[in-house]
C-alpha cells in the first residue's frame, strides 16, 4: 500500500485542500491501547476527545505478562478468542468509539522471537487492512501504549511514532518484567518521541533522541462537577464517609485503611471499584466494599463522599503513578487526602498530603472539620484547568510537531 504524507500544518485548512482541488485530509491515528470500552482509561479518555474529528484505528490490549493457569486468565483468553473470531470486529464501530477496532490475533509469549514474528505479521496485516478501509493511501500517526510493540514501529509508513508511557510497566505486580524490559528498551530506540504521565517516567523513559512530553492525567470536568443525587446504597451508610473510588489492588495500603477504620468507628470507609486482592483483613463493619460501578454512575458516588482518599503505598510502581481519581475528586468538589505520591504534589495547594498513617488520619480529620464553599470552588478550579480536552490538544501538538520536523528533515 502506497502511503501519502499529509503536512500537519495544512490539517483542517480549506485553502490547502482547495488549492490542490481536493479536500484536506487528516492523517489517521493507529493507537495501541487497552480493550476499548472494558473500562475507561487514560488513553481512552484522551482519544475520545478526538473521535468527532479524527479517524482512529484502535488496537485492543496486547498483554504485558505471560498467562498463568488461573480461572481469571483462562476466562480472559476465552473472551479474547471470541472477539478475534467475530466477523463484525472489522466493521465500523457504532456510537462514541474509534473508526475501527482491531482485536489482536496474537500470542502472549512476547519473549519468544518466533512468537514476536507471528504477532507482528498478524497485527500489521489487520492494521493495514483497517487503514485501507478508512484512509487509503494516507500515512498515519502511530501511538503505542504498550512496550511490547517495537517491531511495529516503522512498518506502517507512519508520519510520527510515539510511545505513550503511563506506568513503569516492569514494576507492575503480576507482569513479566524480564520480558518487558528488553522490548521497552528496543522501543525507546525506535520511536520519535515519548509521552509520559509522570515526571519520573519523563526521566527514566526518555527515547534515545531525547524528545519527551510530560502529559499528566486529565479529567472530564462536567461529568464529575455536575451535581447528582447520592446513590441509595451510599446514602444508607453512616457518616462521615471516607471514600475511595478506584481499584482495590496491591497499590492500596491495607494497614492505612484499617487505621482509618479505627479512627472513624461511627462512620464508614467506603471502597468503590473492582477488587483484585484478598480483602479478608478488610472485613469490618465500618469498611464497605461496594464493588465496581459504571463510569456513568461514578460521579454520584464520588460526590457522596465526605472525603476522597488516595491510600497508596509508596514503592517503585506507585512513584510513577499519577492517580486518575485525584482530579475526579477535585472536580466533584470534595476534599482529598493522599499519601505522598510524587505526582500528587503538583496539586498540593488543593490536596491534603500525608507522610505516615498517623498523619493521614489527622489530615482526614482536618479535612472534615474545616470545609467551606470557597474551598470547594478552589478545588474545582484546579480540575477545570486540567481537562482531557486540554490534554488532547497537547498530545496532538506533540505528535504533529514531530511529523513536521520529520518532514522538514526529509
Amino acid at each position: 500500500m502506497t502511503l501519502t504524507r499529509v503536512a500537519p500544518s495544512s490539517l483542517g485548512s480549506p485553502a490547502a485542500g482547495e488549492a490542490a482541488g481536493t479536500p484536506a485530509v487528516r492523517p489517521p491515528w493507529v493507537v495501541f491501547g487497552d480493550d476499548w470500552g472494558r473500562h475507561v482509561s487514560t488513553m481512552q479518555h484522551l482519544f475520545r476527545t478526538m473521535l468527532a474529528t479524527d479517524t482512529i484505528v484502535w488496537v485492543n490490549s496486547y498483554g504485558h505478562r505471560l498467562p498463568q493457569l488461573t480461572l481469571y486468565d483462562m476466562g480472559r483468553a476465552v473472551r479474547k478468542i471470541q472477539r478475534m473470531l467475530r466477523p463484525q470486529a472489522a466493521a465500523p464501530a457504532a456510537g462514541p468509539a474509534p473508526t475501527r477496532i482491531v482485536h489482536p490475533k496474537a500470542l502472549p509469549w512476547h519473549n519468544l522471537r518466533v512468537v514476536q514474528a507471528f504477532n507482528e505479521r498478524s497485527l500489521l496485516r489487520d492494521i493495514r487492512r483497517a487503514l485501507a478501509g478508512v484512509a487509503p493511501g494516507v500515512a498515519p500517526y502511530f501511538v503505542t501504549g504498550t512496550p511490547m510493540t517495537p517491531g511495529i514501529v516503522g512498518q506502517l509508513g507512519e508520519q510520527a511514532a510515539v510511545y505513550f508511557c503511563m506506568d513503569d510497566y516492569a514494576e507492575l505486580p503480576g507482569v513479566t518484567g524480564n520480558m518487558i524490559r528488553p522490548l521497552e528498551e528496543k522501543l525507546l530506540g525506535r520511536v520519535d518521541g515519548v509521552v509520559a504521565t509522570a515526571r519520573v517516567l519523563v526521566e527514566k523513559k526518555a527515547p534515545r533522541n531525547g524528545r519527551v512530553q510530560y502529559l499528566p492525567q486529565g479529567v472530564n470536568y462536567e461529568h464529575f462537577a455536575e451535581p447528582r443525587p447520592v446513590p441509595a446504597d451510599l446514602a444508607a451508610l453512616p457518616r462521615p464517609i471516607v471514600g475511595f473510588a478506584g481499584g482495590v489492588s496491591a497499590a492500596c495500603d491495607i494497614d492505612l485503611l484499617l487505621a482509618l477504620s479505627d479512627a472513624n468507628p461511627t462512620g464508614t470507609v467506603a471502597l468503590v471499584g473492582p477488587v483484585s486482592i484478598d480483602t479478608a483483613r478488610l472485613q469490618r463493619p465500618n469498611i464497605v466494599l461496594l464493588g465496581n460501578r459504571p463510569y456513568a454512575e461514578l460521579p454520584a458516588y464520588v460526590q457522596g463522599f465526605d472525603v476522597g482518599i488516595i491510600p497508596y503505598i509508596l514503592n517503585d510502581w506507585t512513584r510513577a503513578v499519577d492517580p486518575l481519581k485525584l482530579l475526579e475528586y477535585l472536580a466533584a468538589g470534595i476534599p482529598v487526602v493522599s499519601t505522598e505520591l510524587p505526582e500528587v504534589l503538583k496539586y498540593r495547594e488543593a490536596v491534603h498530603v500525608a507522610r505516615t498513617n498517623d498523619d493521614f488520619v489527622a489530615e482526614v480529620r482536618r479535612a472534615l472539620a474545616g470545609e467551606g464553599p470557597a474551598d470547594r470552588a478552589a478545588r474545582q478550579a484546579v480540575a477545570f484547568r486540567n481537562t482531557w480536552a486540554r490534554r488532547g490538544e497537547t498530545l496532538r501538538e506533540f505528535v504533529t510537531g514531530i511529523a513536521r520536523d520529520r518532514r522538514g528533515a526529509s
